[in-house]
């Protein structure tokens, strides 16, 4: 084993020019692109960075077996189905199910057999893919003005004496409401057609439930209506109730369109991958080798520079991945997190933050996701101020800290990160701050960012259940809606083959949460006390998690400690 690496401090450093060097030639090493070269702008990506922040073969020899399979089955199904379409057609249906095969490990997940029960499409905003979206109704008449609902109509969903005043006042009336996919679409569409009259539609619904505990053993959610369009949009748009017809499950569907786009650009790659992006250009940048915040971030930003830069790479590529699958055009999909960006500062997505903003911190009674990832709260912010109670002793050592606050200041320089709203009106002065905004960081880079990548492999594989992109517009007045009307809203087999492909593919878990072993945390002596706690914590985490899952009605497994990676890398 290597010996203790001994983190210290740069006001303790016994040759600070030689550290003071060695960051200048860091500095030079790793870059942020230049706003000109970079078409996510105003989010920051980095720009140049060392090949060993690439994978290596620790990552990627475990990982080849499954990925292979999964590719070479895939292409392979996705030119049978463009030869089965030129010679004579295939059920759409059945081909997205012959995707799967248990022979080559690629297992079909519930969602096959089950996604079109309401209960689930409820379950869905609360233990699914984006559990970031759902609100609590707060604004009646802006409900009414938006999605208009009459208390007949609700009536007939939920029975006789159902109101929305009565609802609303029990604080039953929850919302998933996709405006911000509405606000990304470029002006009037492409040559300047409204955007649902294009080859791909991206649908911007506003989904009511209300919440009826006993009522559906799936779920205490129940799905009342849907809006397809925000209000405004081109006709027709019209509201859809819950009545089991075929209109409802259409109406679903673009909800779960919307869905499929809103997570992976926004939930996922913007308010996990590109807000953790900054923390590891910076902390290499700013912050010496031998720093504690340096050693305590290593492990938590290890491959995210790697994977950003991939995604980078597929999201400015004309005809690449983010073109095929996503609903919207090239620059549109850019815009979903352009306007992501815009809309959330850092510290409003703070798990309480956020769950205050939307309304949903005791509301709806069962949320797996708000509850288990309140269990990791606590319980990150003990793990950091242990460790940075082991070398700042008080809060003028925080401010002393010539590196951490370059650290923190580029994070948010307009040169640098760019990360808005990242602390208090005071600024880093002192440890609270610091601990608060490194627990958070943690959450994001392990817990957040499990919650929405894992999931997809669940239920992004099976395309009925979460379509990339409409490919028909909401019938018109009169149009027959059947079986077939829904498969054609469908995206084609070979882009559902290749949806399958990218979702298949983001099951692999390159290490574990608290595991240091391959880092030089884990060979830190001071900190050996405080990562034992942290692992005892983690443990009583898995325990409850367990022990809930087990009264659920179907198990919410994604922040369970033994399946949350350290980082960001994949």
């Amino acid at each position: 084993m290597k010996p203790d690496p001994s983190p210290s401090l740069p006001q303790h450093e016994p040759d600070p020019a030689a550290r003071r060097r060695a960051l200048r030639l860091a500095r030079e090493r790793y870059t942020y692109a230049r706003s000109e070269d970079n078409p996510l702008a105003p989010i920051a990506v980095a720009g140049e960075f060392p090949l060993n922040e690439l994978y290596g073969p620790r990552w990627a020899l475990p990982y080849l077996p499954h990925l292979l399979r999964a590719v070479a089955d895939a292409q392979a199904k996705k030119l049978w189905y463009r030869l089965r379409g030129v010679l004579g057609g295939i059920d759409k249906l059945a081909g997205f199910r012959g995707l799967f095969s248990e022979r080559l490990g690629l297992r079909f997940p519930a969602a096959v057999t089950e996604h079109q029960r309401d209960g689930l499409f409820a379950r869905n905003r609360i233990d699914g893919p984006n559990p970031l979206l759902l609100a609590r109704v707060r604004d009646l008449p802006d409900l009414r003005a938006r999605l208009p609902v009459t208390d007949d109509q609700l009536a007939r969903v939920l029975g006789p004496g159902a109101t929305l005043a009565g609802e609303h006042a029990a604080g039953n009336l929850f919302v998933a409401d996709f405006e911000l996919l509405a606000r990304s679409l470029a002006p009037n569409g492409a040559g300047g057609r409204d955007t649902r009259w294009r080859g791909k539609y991206l649908p911007a619904p506003i989904a009511l439930f209300c919440q009826r505990p006993g009522r559906d053993p799936q779920c205490d959610l129940v799905p009342v209506a849907i809006r397809v369009d925000q209000p405004g949009a081109a006709d027709p748009n019209p509201v859809y109730l819950r009545d089991g017809s075929p209109r409802w499950e259409l109406a679903k569907t673009y909800v779960e369109i919307a869905e499929f786009n809103l997570q992976a650009l926004s939930s996922h790659i913007y308010r996990h991958h590109y807000v953790a992006e900054p923390f590891a250009v910076s902390s290499r940048r700013q912050l010496a080798p031998s720093h504690p915040i340096h050693v305590l971030l290593r492990p938590h930003t290890q491959h995210t520079m790697a994977v950003n830069r991939a995604a980078f790479n597929l999201l400015k590529k004309p005809g690449g991945l983010f073109a095929t699958l996503y609903a919207g055009e090239l620059s549109e999909t850019r815009n979903i997190m352009r306007r992501s960006y815009e809309r959330w500062s850092v510290r409003e997505q703070e798990i309480e933050a956020d769950l205050a903003a939307r309304g949903v911190g005791d509301g709806p009674r069962e949320y797996p996701w708000r509850d288990d990832a309140r269990l990791w709260t606590p319980v990150l912010r003990r793990f950091v101020a242990d460790y940075v109670a082991l070398y700042y002793p008080a809060d003028a050592a925080v401010r002393a800290d010539a590196e951490l606050q370059a650290f923190v200041a580029e994070l948010q320089a307009d040169d640098g990160g760019r990360l808005r709203g990242l602390l208090p009106a005071g600024g880093l002065d002192g440890r609270d701050a610091l601990v608060d905004l490194l627990a958070q960081f943690l959450f994001i880079a392990g817990p957040g960012h499990a919650a929405v990548h894992f999931p997809q492999t669940d239920h992004f594989t099976y395309v009925p259940a979460f379509p990339g992109a409409a490919y028909r517009p909401p019938p018109r007045e009169g149009e027959v809606v059947d079986a077939a009307r829904i498969a054609d809203t469908l995206p084609p087999l070979d882009v559902g083959a290749e949806q399958f492909q990218n979702n298949q593919i983001a099951f692999y878990r390159f290490d574990r949460f608290g595991d240091y072993r391959h880092y030089e945390l884990g060979r830190v002596a001071a900190a050996r006390l405080v990562v034992a706690r942290l692992h005892a914590d983690l443990a009583a985490i898995e325990r409850e998690i367990e022990r809930r899952n087990r009264a659920r009605p179907r198990p919410y497994p994604y922040l369970l400690p033994r399946l949350v990676p350290n980082s960001i890398n994949i």
